[in-house]
């Protein structure tokens, strides 16, 4: 859904605790961080 709506960008992590991370909770939350950041300068950059 949100590929139509670009320049909205999300990240983190479902707050469940046996999630498929295996409880890496924090660690996907940094990584989809990561990698929304990245998507964002690269927006802006155009």
């Amino acid at each position: 859904m949100l590929r139509k709506r670009p320049g909205v960008f999300v990240a983190g992590e479902m707050l469940d605790w046996e999630a498929p991370t295996g409880g890496y909770l924090l660690q996907a939350a940094f990584a989809t961080g990561t990698a929304a950041g990245q998507g964002i300068l690269e927006f802006l950059d155009g």
